[in-house]
């Protein structure tokens, strides 16, 4: 095993050029990153089409920490941690579901949909101890929605979520995503052997297309611009010839601020990409679990006002290229990257060459 004290020396190149490739590997690092990124940034969690009604809601973890997303019957969406005040057990258990409240399997504590405690067991013997409901209420977490798309934030000092994307951001996501209800047809996640920021890289830079043989003879150039706090927006500037391999073209029913047979994406740091081809938008999210252990959400999207028959061309147009059947199907993109970052734990040069990325703006 290579050692700090055995590692090859570093490159002749400008820090800039090249990373360590620990830190994909250390635990210490991936730590960090959990309490210095994720535990301070907006994160994306889910769509609000996947919590339409009063009492929809579903369970995820951000940071390592579970929460519960729930939309209320006010119609607004919120964020509590999953963990009872009496003894820390998970108050959903369910992935997703509806409910009039949530209750404790444990000792049956019960809350409502605002996180209110509203019920516990054997009342009676918290008399003269000053114990009062209102002050064990589920713990709540900043929560806010942006073009359908539900964040959270466990941080309270950090600036609110459109100053966190800034207003060039604001505005792409307001023209596409943001300018029509959307729904989710397709949703699936498996845990990859890699770190999550090989999948971030493997997003994010364009190079990777030169390896599929379907995305090396079709839109073989891309530009966009990559802006503060880490986010980037991009499009294609060559149309796609789906038809070159016997596919769908994408010239009708576009998803919004798609052009015919074109590509829109959007990284939102630290862990979402948000891309279109043409008629249909997939959304990626990471959730790092252990510095080579990463699990990875898909979701295929349509638009709420979809007929059935273009609800199927969406779907078939998702399927054809990254279904499991599909052109460049991602899991098994990534799953091939991944021996790079979860199992060279000192097998190898400790440094590989950073790719350039999208011009920044201020």
């Amino acid at each position: 095993m290579i050692t700090r004290e055995s590692a090859p020396p570093r490159p002749r190149l400008p820090e800039s050029h090249y990373v360590d490739n620990r830190i994909y590997t250390d635990p210490v690092i991936f730590e960090e990153e959990r309490r210095r990124i994720f535990a301070r940034v907006w994160n994306f969690v889910c769509l609000e089409a996947e919590v339409p009604s009063p009492g929809d809601f579903r369970t995820t973890s951000v940071a390592g920490a579970p929460l519960i997303i729930v939309r209320g019957r006010d119609g607004d969406a919120r964020a509590f941690y999953n963990v009872c005040r009496h003894r820390s057990m998970q108050v959903a258990r369910e992935e997703a579901g509806n409910c009039s409240a949530f209750r404790c399997l444990y000792h049956l504590w019960t809350y409502d949909l605002d996180g209110r405690l509203i019920g516990v067991t054997l009342p009676e013997g918290y008399e003269g101890t000053g114990f009062r409901k209102e002050d064990f209420g589920l713990v709540e977490v900043r929560c806010e929605t942006i073009g359908g798309m539900v964040f959270v934030c466990l941080s309270r000092e950090t600036e609110p979520l459109r100053d966190y994307l800034g207003p060039d951001m604001v505005r792409h996501i307001m023209e596409t995503v943001g300018s029509a209800e959307l729904d989710v047809f397709h949703f699936h996640k498996q845990i990859v052997k890699a770190n999550w920021k090989l999948f971030v890289d493997n997003n994010d830079e364009p190079y990777h297309n030169f390896l599929h043989v379907f995305n090396r003879n079709n839109a073989r150039s891309s530009s966009g611009t990559a802006y503060r706090n880490g986010h980037n927006f991009g499009r294609s500037s060559t149309p796609v010839n789906y038809t070159k391999f016997r596919l769908d073209d994408r010239a009708a029913h576009l998803f919004p601020g798609a052009a015919a047979d074109g590509i829109w994406h959007m990284i939102i740091f630290p862990d979402v990409l948000l891309i279109t081809r043409g008629t249909v938008l997939r959304i990626d999210r990471m959730m790092p679990l252990a510095p080579g252990r990463t699990c990875v959400e898909w979701r295929g999207v349509g638009l709420k006002a979809d007929t059935p028959e273009i609800r199927a061309l969406r779907v078939r147009h998702h399927n054809q290229v990254w279904g499991p059947m599909g052109a460049q199907p991602a899991g098994r993109r990534h799953r091939r990257r991944g021996a790079v970052g979860a199992d060279a734990r000192g097998g190898g040069a400790p440094q590989h060459l950073r790719p350039r990325g999208f011009p920044r703006r201020p």
